[in-house]
């Protein structure tokens, strides 16, 4: 299986392949495509240009989707042994969201629950036109086939509880992948999922911001906002920038926690946790912390020690949501 992240700035590409010895590691086979100057009629074939110098063709591709428009839910349903449980979602979302679900792509995951009686599920729709692009764009490689799709909230889950540092397993962690336009925030209870929601918030707001103050062009500002160097050499504070965008993002944070404390969903959290593109902003870490009050780190994907061979480490904050992707199984999306 092969997970593709299909974002505004980068196509992500993930292949996890097992090593082979009686050990719990792997390898993985990843890209990160920069698209963000391709001509819209161009880009399947700089795709599958990639795919082959990864020997990555005549694969099923799984999909996510994620962003502002997306649907999230947390459903609380009675065991019935006589309706089957996808029925039971779809009827319980049907009477609980105003739009058509039939115009929808819908997903959901089961969450662990200690009741014998009920079932908790955090549900999700996207708008069918918002999936078919994706599904056009992969088809469109006659080598390729789509075999799913889910929430990107849920592929950055499968990612962390796979190869997450060991304190996912005893900590309630806000998990945050920054994209180029949209933050993932997923809320985690011992590796276990309870709450999912999507910031309008990503790393273009700082590139943009720093573009426009130095009157250079986004490629630059995107080195500016990394590299302590450069930033000495012009005498720019990085702190004045983060204040005024960055601040955006703390305070979806801290309505994350405070809605999943009020719904008893964890009494405190331990840790917050950064990854994707936007996290390799120098400072985010420190200011998120600063600002919030709770221990805040950086996770790159790549750096867990499972992973053998050829590793690009240097790729891995882009590929979280390609990674949990690789991760899936083949299945149908509901519609």
């Amino acid at each position: 299986m092969i997970g593709i992240d299909l974002g505004s700035k980068f196509i992500k590409i993930c292949k996890i392949v097992n090593s082979g010895n009686k050990k719990k590691e792997h390898s993985v086979i990843s890209a990160a495509l920069d698209i963000s100057n391709v001509p819209e009629k161009e880009k399947a074939n700089k795709l599958l240009s990639v795919l082959n110098k990864l020997s990555c063709l005549d694969e099923s591709v799984y999909l996510a989707v994620g962003g502002k428009d997306i649907i999230n839910r947390n459903i609380s349903l009675k065991r019935n042994k006589d309706i089957k449980l996808e029925e039971q979602i779809a009827n319980e979302a049907a009477g609980t969201i105003s739009e058509d679900l039939r115009k929808m792509y819908t997903s959901f995951v089961v969450l662990k629950n200690d009741s014998e009686k009920d079932y908790n599920v955090i549900f999700s729709a996207a708008p069918i036109d918002k999936i078919n692009k994706k599904f056009v764009f992969i088809n469109s490689i006659k080598t390729m086939s789509v075999a799913g799709v889910t929430s990107e909230d849920f592929a950055l889950t499968n990612a962390f509880n796979e190869f997450g540092p060991k304190y996912k397993n005893t900590e309630n962690i806000v998990l945050i992948n920054i994209g180029h336009k949209v933050s993932n925030i997923v809320v985690l209870k011992n590796t276990d999922l309870v709450f999912v929601n999507d910031a309008d918030f990503g790393g273009q707001n700082i590139t943009k911001d720093i573009a426009t103050f130095f009157s250079v062009p986004e490629k630059l500002s995107e080195e500016i906002k990394r590299r302590e160097d450069l930033r000495q050499a012009i005498n720019f504070n990085m702190k004045n920038i983060l204040k005024k965008n960055v601040i955006v993002l703390a305070e979806n944070i801290f309505k994350t926690i405070e809605h999943c404390k009020t719904k008893q969903l964890v009494d405190s959290i331990d840790r917050i946790v950064l990854t994707g593109g936007g996290a390799l902003t120098d400072g985010i870490d420190n200011f998120i912390q600063d600002t919030l009050g709770i221990p805040t780190e950086k996770w790159n994907p790549l750096s867990n020690n499972e992973f053998v061979g050829y590793v690009d480490k240097d790729k891995g904050f882009y590929l979280p949501i390609a990674l949990g992707l690789a991760l899936e199984k083949e299945k149908k999306a509901n519609v």
